[in-house]
């Protein structure tokens, strides 16, 4: 069944920064993906385009799940959202997630089946993995390519 038109004005009026907080348990990742998608969608993002976000955003939750709260009891994952214009009048995104479990650096090799990061790094512009300083955890900041300027 096809989806309603989308009506331009509520697009607009939905562009909002990306706000959301998820318990840190296996459903996560999919709630991210679908709240995700529909952030993008009401930006009007391009479907190939988003589904790289939605996907280097998932693997940053799940590796938030599955490291930082080992050997303590599960915590939450932050996800915020916002898009900012580019000097010629394109548009990226940018999305941290963040944990606030453990901090463990990016291991050095594959250490057997490590391929999120590398996922990350193939679908963004730039992915940034740091520990913050005011608490405890991993925050990782991903800018997306940049989209071009819409065309008059």
């Amino acid at each position: 069944m096809p989806e309603p038109p989308t009506n331009p004005a509520t697009s607009r009026e939905r562009r909002q920064p990306l706000r959301l907080t998820l318990p840190a348990d296996p459903v996560a990742p999919s709630v991210a993906r679908q709240q995700v998608r529909e952030w993008l969608a009401a930006w009007s993002w391009p479907a190939d385009q988003s589904d790289d976000i939605m996907l280097a955003v998932s693997e940053a939750v799940s590796n938030a799940i599955e490291y930082a709260y080992l050997e303590q009891p599960p915590g939450v994952v932050d996800i915020r959202g916002g898009v900012e214009t580019t000097p010629d009048g394109g548009q990226r995104a940018t999305i941290t997630v963040r944990d606030h479990g453990r901090w463990r650096p990016a291991p050095c090799d594959d250490e057997n089946r490590r391929r999120g990061i590398p996922l990350m790094h193939a679908c963004m512009a730039t992915v940034a993995i740091t520990q913050p300083n005011d608490r405890p955890g991993t925050q990782v900041v991903l800018r997306s390519k940049p989209l071009p300027p819409p065309t008059p």
